[in-house]
């Protein structure tokens, strides 16, 4: 990329590892990394330069409405955003990333647009989500999986319970799953049954002490969604 003195050097970011990129204040791509061109299907990093969310093909305009309305986010707020992304990519294969995004600032401290930063998530055991979600239980750790084991609960209540753990309401869960609103309160109330739970919010707490914080259910990962991360 050629520095016009506007925006920083990135060439740093080839040698770290995920995807990276930058867009400016109108959600152009100014840098994307060699990992992130490759999944998208540029065959060069340089030919996403000028590009928006609405140029990848193999992107729906519904996802790319999303994202650039999660960059606005960024830039108004000037706030970091965590965001889970499950997509099928150029070469046909779904992946899950943990996505960071957070303002890209000049020298004057100006914002100039955004940054972000994607760990591809090979396997479901390697998200924690309650690290993202909440409060870290390093106390209860080693009982987690054991506890898990315990409750077993079937595709539906995963999802569910996944989705609960993300801090979403059943009005978005419906959504997502295309289940009626009071079939998901169903789940909700089956799933308080099961974990021997008073309310909702001890619902969240006993699911992340069992290990339920730790892997996203296999149902999900053909399951196309971008969902903003509740953080503490």
């Amino acid at each position: 990329m050629k520095n016009n003195g506007s925006y920083p050097s990135f060439d740093i970011l080839n040698q770290l590892p995920g995807c990276w990129g930058c867009k400016d204040i109108n959600s152009a791509f100014i840098y994307v990394n060699e990992e992130y061109s490759k999944i998208i299907g540029l065959n060069n990093p340089q030919e996403c330069i000028g590009l928006t969310d609405f140029d990848m093909p193999y992107l729906n305009k519904k996802y790319a409405k999303i994202f650039q309305q999660q960059d606005l986010q960024v830039i108004e707020s000037d706030k970091k955003l965590r965001i889970l992304d499950i997509h099928p990519y150029a070469d046909g294969h779904w992946r899950a990333h943990l996505f960071t995004k957070i303002a890209l600032k000049n020298d004057k401290n100006k914002i100039i647009g955004t940054l972000f930063s994607g760990i591809e998530l090979k396997h479901t055991s390697l998200l924690e989500i309650g690290h993202w979600i909440c409060r870290s239980n390093t106390a209860k750790q080693q009982d987690k999986d054991n506890q898990s084991l315990n409750i077993a609960l079937n595709t539906r209540e995963s999802e569910v319970l996944f989705l609960l753990l993300y801090g979403k309401k059943p009005q978005y869960i419906s959504k997502i799953l295309q289940l009626a609103v009071k079939t998901v309160e169903n789940y909700v109330v089956r799933l308080r049954e099961k974990f021997n739970a008073n309310s909702k919010g001890e619902l969240i707490e006993l699911a992340l002490d069992a290990g339920f914080g730790s892997h996203i259910p296999e149902s999900m990962l053909k399951t196309q969604q971008s969902i903003v991360l509740k953080e503490c």
